[in-house]
């Protein structure tokens, strides 16, 4: 006899199991809130704690298939902590299915959260109604740092700059976002996208500055493509060299330095087309920190 595991059974039964009184029975099991968005069956009745970025206060609500009723529960919506919410597609991707009861001790502190407040939430799965879980929030752990209207603006606008090949513009954006007080992850992120932009022009010793500084950030969390430029940068950066610039769309202090070096015949354009402006009426792509309050459909 043949026996065929359920992923997601296998993982529930691996996971500690829930109580109706009190929090856990157990320590709660650390994931992210795009696992749980992934496979909300494998997570029901488990107590979990991961990382989210404050949204809004919401008003969902499902009497019929939930508990989570108005009377309740007070409503939120939130990022997930490791969503890149710079990029258009991960802001407008706030999950609004976050419960938390009006009884709680930490409802103060929910009402007291703003716009990209970091917190930790020990929370369990109760249900799983069109694919989507309905999670019960039952403590909130404030986290240290946060993103920032400019954070996002800067580094939204460098990477539409470094999807155009627009490499120098992108390296002027990305320097401008502030770092202080934002989250590792993300501080990464800039570097190494500079590091990218740098190799690209030729400037291997920043890019390896750049990567270096994304890697002691990540640590054993470094990805796979930060790894790949760090080692282009170190043994073969020419090859690195972004040699497709159209040169008559740019103007001269935006020309990379290996122009100064190599033959004319080497700098035909390799473009094709004009390259399309980002709309910026509705309909077009809006830059996260334009939207107040994200949305609240979710």
């Amino acid at each position: 006899m043949v026996i065929t595991w359920n992923l997601g059974l296998a993982l529930a039964l691996a996971m500690p199991v829930a109580s109706d009184v009190g929090c856990c029975i157990t320590e709660p099991v650390p994931t992210t809130l795009t696992a749980l968005r992934k496979n909300p069956e494998a997570f029901r009745n488990v107590w979990v704690t991961f990382p989210v970025q404050f949204a809004s206060i919401g008003k969902v609500s499902n009497p019929f298939f939930t508990r989570f009723v108005p009377s309740e529960y007070a409503n939120f919506h939130a990022w997930g902590g490791e969503q890149a919410i710079w990029r258009k597609p991960e802001y407008d991707n706030a999950f609004g299915l976050l419960f938390l009861s009006k009884g709680s001790q930490h409802l103060d502190r929910l009402f007291q959260l703003k716009l990209y407040d970091r917190v930790r939430c020990k929370a369990i799965v109760r249900d799983a109604f069109q694919g989507q879980p309905w999670v019960e929030v039952v403590e909130l752990e404030r986290l240290p740092h946060k993103v920032n209207t400019a954070t996002l603006s800067h580094i939204y606008r460098g990477e539409q700059h470094m999807a155009k090949s627009k490499w120098n513009r992108a390296i002027s954006e990305l320097s401008l976002a502030p770092m202080a007080s934002i989250p590792d992850t993300v501080k990464a992120s800039v570097h190494g996208s500079l590091g990218e932009c740098y190799l690209k022009i030729g400037e291997s010793a920043a890019a390896i500055k750049q990567l270096d500084m994304a890697m002691a950030l990540l640590g054993d969390e470094t990805t796979a493509g930060i790894r790949r430029l760090h080692a282009a940068a170190k043994t073969g950066p020419a090859a690195e060299i972004d040699r497709r610039v159209n040169r008559r769309s740019i103007k001269d202090h935006e020309r990379p330095m290996w122009e100064a070096f190599e033959p004319a015949v080497a700098l035909k354009s390799t473009t094709t087309g004009k390259e399309e402006n980002l709309k910026s009426g509705p309909g077009g792509p809006t830059h996260p920190a334009q939207t107040t309050t994200p949305s609240s459909s979710r």
